[in-house]
């Protein structure tokens, strides 16, 4: 009988802490889902384990998969010059198992174990003994969660047993929390794209400059939210029209950061129509001295004069664009290196004389080096073949012609890089009204 109602009396008290347990992390999950923030769950998360098991302190550690350290991301009870003793990493020490196998590390007296780190600094905080357990994500370590002392104490079974499930209600926690900041992340990410993707926008040219004896078609489509390819007009007069076609170096803001500053340094140095070499040799010297050592400019400008009939232009190291000139095609190559790559570069130019039914034709390579699903690329001969067969049609329908051609050919495949196009068509009968000519 006695016998029997002990056994009954320790089962029960058995419950009852297992009631306690229970309801212990059923509140501590309540209260750490209240917060998502990442940093404020991270900070209810050591406060409320290290007065839940009654210890001197609590952290967490994340990993940092590149790098292999434990970043130190949220602490409760220590001083911050024991925070600042140093760095601790994933493969050595008290940390080693408790990440490569998941492993919960005891550390009685720190003083003692080979395993524990800056012995000396937790000598001085007071730290006596110490409990760790691992973060998991489905399965995978992501850091760990653990408590200290002040007086030497050995964990218990049910202790560390209490502790592993609030680690785990951290982990489910702790998840929740990433994706929340990832996702708010991307949507900040989205609204400052959208942001810089119009602010692009407006510095392209919204209408087409009207130049007498010209017909001219231009199109940009960026492959993101915004691009690096631009294409310009700079009208100097009535007769005299500034030509840019631009690719730069990187993608997304980086790549448009580049595009604005080339673009607003290349007008700043564009106040006399006739100086066309020693604007691109400036603008080099600007985007060596302002631009990082992997970033660079492909870049070709050109200056048309209608009275005297001519083009005069130099290319920096971009795709030459093409002549075609009755059943000649002429590549406009000379210039010199691309921008931003050297500090003193100089540039040749070249004056062509235009004649009637002369076709210009400007593109970057988005339109050349676009591929089909079988790694063949469109090239300079795609597009001279669309120029050709439509050689009696308007700038703008060759333009959208050799886009539908783009578009038709790497169809199934994702497009990978800008596009911009312009079509240019000299002619005498190509008159526009003077009150029409837009200037800058």
């Amino acid at each position: 009988m006695t016998t029997k109602y002990y056994e009954l009396s320790f089962r029960e008290k058995r419950l009852r802490k297992r009631i306690k347990e229970l309801s212990t992390l059923y509140e501590i999950s309540k209260l750490l889902t209240s917060a998502m923030e990442l940093d404020d769950v991270l900070d209810l998360i050591v406060e409320i384990t290290a007065k839940t098991v009654g210890v001197k302190a609590c952290g967490v550690r994340l990993l940092d998969e590149k790098t292999g350290e434990m970043v130190l991301k949220a602490v409760y009870g220590l001083s911050q010059e024991y925070i600042l003793k140093g760095r601790i990493f994933a493969w050595k020490g008290v940390y080693r198992d408790v990440i490569s196998k998941g492993q919960v590390a005891i550390v009685y007296d720190v003083a003692t174990d080979p395993r524990f780190e800056y012995t000396d600094e937790a000598i001085e905080e007071g730290i006596k003994s110490m409990l760790s357990v691992g973060l998991l994500i489905n399965g995978q370590p992501i850091g760990a969660l653990s408590v200290y002392t002040d007086r030497l104490h050995h964990f218990t079974k049910d202790q560390v047993q209490l502790f592993k499930g609030i680690a785990n209600e951290a982990s489910v926690v702790i998840e929740k929390a990433m994706l929340y900041q990832e996702r708010m992340e991307n949507q900040r990410i989205e609204q400052e794209l959208a942001a810089a993707a119009k602010i692009q926008a407006n510095l392209m040219p919204h209408e087409i400059p009207q130049i007498q004896h010209l017909q001219i078609a231009a199109k940009n489509v960026p492959s993101q939210m915004i691009g690096g390819d631009f294409y310009d007009f700079i009208p100097f007069s009535d007769t005299h029209l500034g030509i840019v076609i631009a690719d730069v170096s990187g993608k997304g803001i980086p790549g448009a950061i580049l595009m604005a500053s080339t673009r607003a340094s290349l007008r700043a140095y564009l106040e006399e129509p006739h100086f066309v070499k020693e604007a691109m040799s400036r603008l080099n010297r600007v985007l060596f001295r302002e631009t990082q050592s992997d970033q660079f400019v492909t870049l070709f400008y050109g200056m048309l004069d209608t009275q005297d009939k001519t083009f005069t232009y130099t290319n920096a190291g971009h795709n030459p664009p093409i002549l075609f000139r009755n059943s000649e095609k002429i590549l406009l190559n000379k210039g010199g290196l691309i921008l931003g790559a050297f500090p003193e570069v100089s540039y040749e130019e070249e004056v062509i004389s235009l004649l009637e039914g002369d076709l210009l034709l400007f593109y970057t390579d988005g339109i050349t080096e676009s591929q089909n699903d079988q790694d063949e690329y469109f090239g300079v001969e795609g597009i001279s073949r669309i120029v050709e067969n439509n050689r009696s049609k308007s700038s703008g329908e060759i333009m959208d012609a050799i886009l539908d051609e783009v578009s038709n050919f790497n169809a199934g495949s994702s497009m990978n890089d800008d596009t911009t196009i312009m079509v240019l068509n000299y002619s005498e009968m190509i008159v526009h009204n003077i009150s029409d000519v837009i200037l800058s």
